[in-house]
């Protein structure tokens, strides 16, 4: 489903980037006012017929949908980014920016933590199944805190007394 996304969501700049290509000859500088409004409608529009495809659960589902909401808003940011005039009158290369940005904007929110979530596992079992460090059962984790816990209290009660 994430990739799928991704993609969709990598090309979605394009679409109303090609329509201002070829039936607004006009159009120099390809502003968020334009790509906005239709990513937003592409998007919500995907959200209503694709609703059950989204996700196993009804929080993948929103989750999901928030961020076809947030990316179809990030041309704003992106539109910021872009040095001012250097690309003015290359529309194409406009198109390939906003793409880009996607691309970057995806990775960055969506599967970077995900990839990175996933090797710091995998580096954990590994020491773990080494040996270097030990696997805390339960019944530690629950004795800790209780000592943590505790020694707050004591110390709370301390200051009170100081008082």
């Amino acid at each position: 489903m994430k990739i799928g996304l991704f993609a969709a969501q990598l090309v979605l700049p394009a679409l109303p980037g090609l329509y201002v290509i070829l039936f607004r000859p006009g159009v120099s500088l390809l502003t968020p006012r334009m790509l906005v409004p239709s990513m937003l409608c592409i998007n919500l529009l995907a959200l209503l017929l694709g609703w059950r495809r989204l996700g196993w659960s009804r929080n993948e589902r929103l989750d999901a949908a928030m961020l076809l909401v947030m990316f179809a808003l990030f041309p704003w940011l992106e539109y910021r980014v872009l040095p001012v005039g250097a690309f003015e009158g290359n529309l194409w290369a406009q198109v390939g920016c906003y793409c880009a940005g996607q691309a970057i904007g995806y990775v960055s929110v969506v599967l970077a933590p995900d990839w990175l979530g996933r090797l710091r596992q995998r580096r954990y079992e590994e020491r773990v199944l080494s040996g270097r460090e030990k696997f805390r059962s339960r019944k530690e984790v629950l004795e800790q805190r209780a000592e943590a816990q505790e020694a707050q209290r004591r110390a709370k009660e301390l200051r009170r007394a100081k008082k």
